[in-house]
């Protein structure tokens, strides 16, 4: 298992706190610093509607696959909602300032299966997550 995250001060509190015996890497999703067919099953958790270009980033999850890569987005509206009943963003109607992109069900598995096989897509309130399978 290996970890990476664009926050330097991300891993190192992950570090600190015992919370992962593997190695660490600071890294950009959109350019990751290993080789095609590297993990067995790649994990993207809360990352891509972050992304100027989320395809990008998709691509290079599937490029450092050898099969399956598991993603997960929130799930818009219901989580703009969410941060909006609990007062958060309320000036942006709940939606977060960070977030690039807002992902329907719809949108968010037409993303996926252009790129990928759809293998299972499912929701766990507030988020939604799909479990792609490279194709060819």
């Amino acid at each position: 298992m290996v970890g990476v995250d664009f926050s330097p001060a991300a891993l190192a509190w992950n570090q600190a706190n015992n919370m992962a015996q593997s190695p660490l890497n600071v890294a950009d999703v959109r350019q990751l610093p290993f080789p095609d067919d590297s993990f067995d099953l790649v994990l993207c958790l809360e990352v891509l509607e972050h992304l100027p270009d989320s395809l990008l980033g998709l691509r290079e999850l599937l490029r450092v696959s050898q099969d399956y890569v598991l993603i997960s987005v929130p799930h818009e509206p219901f989580f703009r909602g969410v941060n909006f009943l609990r007062g958060k963003h309320l000036r942006a109607l709940g939606n977060d300032p960070e977030h690039l992109h807002n992902y329907t069900g719809r949108a968010f598995r037409r993303l996926v299966a252009h790129q990928a096989n759809l293998v299972w897509h499912g929701y766990s309130f507030p988020w939604q997550i799909a479990l792609i399978r490279k194709t060819g």
